[in-house]
């Protein structure tokens, strides 16, 4: 699903908000899922990919996650989180197109397991309390999307 670009800048100012104006680890957090989206839009082809957009992801990958100091001082926390994801998002494209109904429901919540990288994010900057303020909003803004409306 391709977001608009006023959905974008409620995500950088979501951001900003959440994770208390760090920049780093905000950078970390929106140049990671950039990869993520372009590693679903090559994997379900509803969206046009660019090679700026390549260029970009590739740029962050290689240079700019590895030398990012909140990423390198956090990375022992959010790996397991990364791979359960990455784990997520493979059973969600295997089971979305299920014939049990319940499996592709299934599918439709794993494939945003991702998620939990801001909810801890959150967690690591302000805390216990800091996360509770924020991580249903958290989850209420990338609800974008019902069931139904999934489309697979």
């Amino acid at each position: 699903m391709d977001m608009p670009a006023q959905w974008h800048r409620e995500a950088h100012a979501n951001r900003e908000k959440w994770f208390l104006g760090h920049r780093e680890a905000i950078n970390f957090i929106a140049g990671f899922f950039n990869a993520v989206e372009l590693w679903d839009d090559l994997i379900d082809k509803d969206t046009e990919i660019t090679a700026g957009h390549v260029n970009g992801v590739f740029l962050f990958l290689m240079y700019e996650l590895p030398s990012n100091n909140w990423f390198v001082a956090n990375r022992a926390h959010y790996l397991p989180t990364i791979m359960a994801s990455i784990n997520a998002f493979h059973d969600a494209n295997e089971m979305c197109s299920s014939s049990n109904a319940r499996l592709r429901q299934l599918a439709f919540h794993i494939r945003n397991m991702g998620i939990e990288l801001y909810i801890s994010t959150a967690l690591l900057l302000g805390g216990y309390s800091h996360m509770r303020a924020v991580s249903q909003e958290i989850r209420e803004f990338f609800a974008f999307e019902s069931f139904n409306e999934w489309g697979v």
